[in-house]
């Protein structure tokens, strides 16, 4: 492992197990996993990934809001040294935790919403919950530099893509509107395959509905973003307007090969290189354990 290659990695921690929306083509029923790693456990992990050079740490989960004390948990990352420290919302609760994860260290923000539309909105994830994560949407705009609206597309709401480039001009492209091809795994698809077979829109069809909007100028390297491998982004007509496009099942699933920098760190303590790789467990070690841990992780990459 040479220096040069370690701070392109970054740790993905999925900080809490559990959700608080049902949407249908996730986790409808609300199964999760009990158990989760401790705030010190967590850190320590962190300190060892900054000792091997990693600079960048992306919480998710389940819903992070959900995890008590997750704003300090932050404010703790940036202490450690962290540069580059963002997490993935349904944006439920974001809307009123937005200030203090800006004043914690937070830098960027990635959103979840699948429609424009509230009366859908309630549909796909079982509650009525537009207002708050449209107005998280709204509120990290002015926060936070670097900020993503993920739209899960599906049958219902291709239509829609239309609707979320425009709004992503109206917000002067102070977000990027990425658009998530749905995935053929999870609680889910378990459950009901036969629903991601009448719901999946493939990626060429989200290409030639962004082409139908406006014409895509050109295509950036999908190295653009360490944060996700898979991700492609296109600059719209001429104005610079950004969306992506994340479709690794049209792709086939393809290893995202040496642009992916992502160590995968689970809600109780389980850390992998790549959803195909061997789990090691982090907690419970010492830190020299952990930083061992990790740089077996990182050489498999």
């Amino acid at each position: 492992m040479t220096s040069e290659r370690t701070p392109s990695f970054f740790l993905r921690i999925s900080a809490a197990p559990n959700c608080n929306l049902r949407c249908e083509y996730c986790n409808p029923d609300g199964e999760f996993k009990p158990g989760i790693i401790s705030d010190k456990e967590l850190l320590d992990s962190i300190k060892a990934g900054y000792r091997m050079g990693i600079r960048t740490v992306h919480f998710t989960g389940g819903e992070p809001t959900l995890r008590k004390g997750i704003v300090d948990l932050v404010a703790e990352t940036k202490n450690i040294g962290i540069e580059k420290i963002s997490l993935t919302t349904n944006g439920v609760l974001f809307n009123k935790m937005a200030e203090n994860f800006k004043k914690a260290g937070l830098t960027g923000a990635s959103i979840s919403l699948d429609s424009l539309d509230s009366e859908k909105v309630r549909e796909i994830t079982g509650f009525d919950v537009f207002k708050p994560v449209y107005e998280s949407i709204v509120k990290s705009c002015d926060l936070f530099p670097n900020v993503v609206v993920n739209m899960v597309v599906m049958r219902k709401n291709l239509s829609e893509i239309k609707d979320f480039v425009d709004f992503a001009d109206k917000m002067e492209g102070r977000f990027i509107p990425r658009f998530c091809e749905l995935q053929n795994f999870g609680p889910a698809y378990e459950k009901d395959p036969d629903s991601f077979v009448k719901n999946h829109v493939p990626r060429v069809e989200i290409i030639q509905a962004l082409e139908a909007i406006r014409h895509i100028e050109s295509k950036f390297k999908e190295s653009r973003d360490s944060e996700n491998a898979h991700a492609e982004y296109f600059e719209l007509g001429n104005d610079g307007l950004v969306v992506g496009v994340i479709a690794p099942f049209s792709k086939g699933w393809p290893c995202a090969g040496p642009g992916c920098g992502r160590i995968r760190i689970g809600p109780t303590g389980a850390i992998k290189s790549c959803v195909f790789n061997p789990t090691y467990q982090l907690d419970g070690l010492s830190s020299n354990e952990k930083l061992d841990v990790l740089e077996i992780v990182i050489e498999e990459k």
